[in-house]
């Protein structure tokens, strides 16, 4: 089977590449950094940039796929508010342009979209686990690319008959992680082991999240190609942590004897106090069972910065 996967130099997109070529697919990964990433993991990726029609088109005709994972995106919350019209540019641009040429090719491949749990927005204590009928009102220019993104997604299976699956990721994290609450958390932990430092800064803590191990989403990923087309779905632990005990646990990790304290420049401009998600209608689809603990997770998360570097 011949498998496109958009976005492949990023941290989803990496493990889902590797994961699927070991298992025996015919995987054709492209990112639009022509290897800038580091430690760039691919022995050839086809360079595309999602915004660029004849690039997108190029890419298409050369690798034909019967499955497409599109991760290609603007990932980050706090960078779509510095970049607003970038992000809607990859994020829904992108999509679009990767749809359309489909369509040109006259491919019928699987489509599976990577969605976010951001599309949700502020949800109330009363209402999580959240389920995919909720109503979708974002609180940055990430979520409302991810909410446009879905709703095209939706709209090419509807009137084109495209075997699109909306994958509503949920925060996810692990080895190799950069810009969560578990890298940031393992980078500046490890900086103060390596240079001596009694104390690392944090920000707001009085939050929860639905987190998942990357490994664990992998497998979640690749099971999409199993679902019912035109619909959106879940892809969470549906089990929260609260991020003080997260970072306690973190910090008792340590090789070090190391103090947390408050720095209010952190803080983001808004923040779900608590993000969960409704996992029934994926796990009752697919028997998809989580299998990596939070402890393992850190614990790898902070290995791989002591090994990598930072």
């Amino acid at each position: 089977m011949n498998v496109l996967v958009t976005g492949a130099e990023g941290f989803i997109g990496g493990y889902l590449t590797k994961s699927l070529m070991a298992d025996g697919f015919d995987v054709k990964p492209s990112s639009q950094f022509r290897g800038q990433i580091k430690n760039n993991i691919f022995e050839k990726t086809f360079f595309c940039d999602v915004r660029d029609e004849k690039q997108v088109n190029d890419l298409i005709a050369q690798t034909r796929p019967d499955v497409i994972y599109h991760l290609a995106a603007q990932s980050l919350p706090t960078a779509s508010f510095m970049n607003p019209k970038y992000t809607f540019e990859t994020n829904v641009i992108g999509t679009s342009n990767l749809f359309e040429s489909v369509l040109k090719h006259n491919l019928d491949p699987v489509i599976i979209v990577a969605c976010s749990s951001a599309e949700y927005g502020l949800v109330k204590e009363d209402e999580v686990p959240v389920k995919e009928e909720h109503s979708l009102k974002p609180l940055h220019p990430y979520g409302v690319s991810k909410v446009a993104q879905e709703l095209i997604t939706h709209q090419y299976h509807v009137n084109n008959g495209l075997k699109t699956v909306a994958a509503r990721i949920f925060n996810t994290t692990g080895p190799g992680k950069q810009n969560d609450v578990v890298g940031d958390f393992s980078k500046r932990i490890v900086n103060a082991e390596l240079n001596g430092a009694k104390q690392i800064i944090h920000g707001n803590l009085n939050v929860e999240r639905d987190l998942t191990d990357v490994r664990d989403m992998v497998n979640a990923l690749k099971l999409c190609q199993k679902l019912d087309y035109g619909l959106a779905y879940n892809l969470c632990s549906q089990k929260t942590y609260h991020i003080f005990d997260l970072l306690q646990l973190m910090l008792s990790k340590s090789h070090a004897d190391i103090t947390a304290v408050e720095d209010p420049s952190l803080y983001r401009l808004t923040d779900e106090p608590i993000i969960m998600g409704d996992n029934t209608r994926f796990v009752k689809s697919t028997g998809w069972v989580p299998t990596f603990d939070i402890e393992t997770t850190v614990g790898d998360s902070l290995q791989w910065f002591r090994e990598v570097g930072l």
